[in-house]
């Protein structure tokens, strides 16, 4: 499967150019990304058992506090 159509659309929309050299690199971690994400989408989720980590605050500081 070719990535390039979707590296050239990505790249242009994100103003982030991909060289030449690049590109395989770019097109092989795609590829990657596929095959991970058929491994997880054969998984079976219950929503019910949807447990989110808490998420991580820092503590307040005193405004004195060095840095």
């Amino acid at each position: 499967m070719g990535y390039d159509a979707y590296i050239d659309a990505v790249s242009a929309a994100m103003d982030l150019p991909i060289g030449p050299d690049h590109r395989p690199g770019t097109a092989r971690f795609l590829a990657i990304a596929v095959e991970m994400a058929a491994i997880l989408e054969t998984v079976d989720l219950d929503d019910a058992e949807l447990v989110l980590a808490p998420v991580f605050r820092l503590p307040d500081l005193p405004e004195d506090a060095d840095a």
